[in-house]
Formats: structure tokens, C-alpha cells, sequence
């Protein structure tokens, strides 16, 4: 399942790391990219390294993921229109943006998908 290989990647992270996940158009994995890593509260995305990154490698969807070292899975407002941005800025490019999930861990590890919680559209 894709939250588990997400989760397994960010398990012992202590700062918040954003990764794509860069998908050819039958949505096999180009490459699973480190983006930047930041702070136990924060990570400085950038919009356009986002889209560089998709079209140097002709990536036609991505899969945005970070994870929260404070356990809490919720995405912050900051989260949410970052990640209106990256969906906007792809459309023009017409990379699909399939999800963004949230890694976190507390007594279980769990995550949020902003697809499932309806966050996102087609």
C-alpha cells in the first residue's frame, strides 16, 4: 500500500521532508524525489522546483507527500494552499496531481490523503 511505503520512508524523520512522486501516464513510478527537508515544523516548498522536476523527468502526474513529526497527520492551512498552488501550476502544464497525503506517527502510524477527504478534483 502506498501510505505504508510513504510512512516506512518518513518513520525516522525528526524534520518534515517533502517527496514526490513523479508518475509516467500509465502512473508507474519515474522516480520518488526528495524535494527539501526543513524543520520539526516546516519545510519550504517551492512550486516551481515542483514543476521542474515533473517536466525534466516528463512526468505526467505526481503524488505530493510529507510527513508531520508531530504525529498529527491533519494538514495546516499552510499545507492546503501549497498545495492549491502545485495543482494550479500543474494544470497549465496538464500534470495531474493525484493526491497529496500527510504521514504521521503517534501510537499508530497513520496518514491523510487530501484526495480521500475530498480536498481535491479532478
Amino acid at each position: 500500500m502506498l501510505t505504508d511505503y510513504l510512512a516506512l520512508n518518513a518513520v525516522h524523520e525528526r524534520v518534515e521532508v517533502f517527496r514526490v512522486l513523479l508518475l509516467d501516464r500509465k502512473n508507474r513510478l519515474i522516480r520518488d524525489r526528495v524535494m527539501t527537508r526543513g524543520s520539526i515544523d516546516h519545510v519550504p516548498v517551492y512550486v516551481s522546483e515542483v514543476l521542474r522536476s515533473a517536466l525534466v523527468l516528463d512526468a505526467s502526474a505526481l503524488i505530493l507527500c510529507h510527513n508531520h513529526p508531530s504525529g498529527d497527520p491533519q494538514p495546516s492551512q499552510t499545507d492546503i494552499e501549497l498545495t492549491g498552488k502545485i495543482v494550479e501550476a500543474c494544470k497549465v502544464m496538464e500534470i495531474v496531481i493525484h493526491d497529496h497525503i500527510i504521514v504521521g506517527f503517534g501510537r499508530e502510524k497513520n496518514a491523510f490523503s487530501m484526495r480521500a477527504a475530498g480536498m481535491l478534483s479532478d
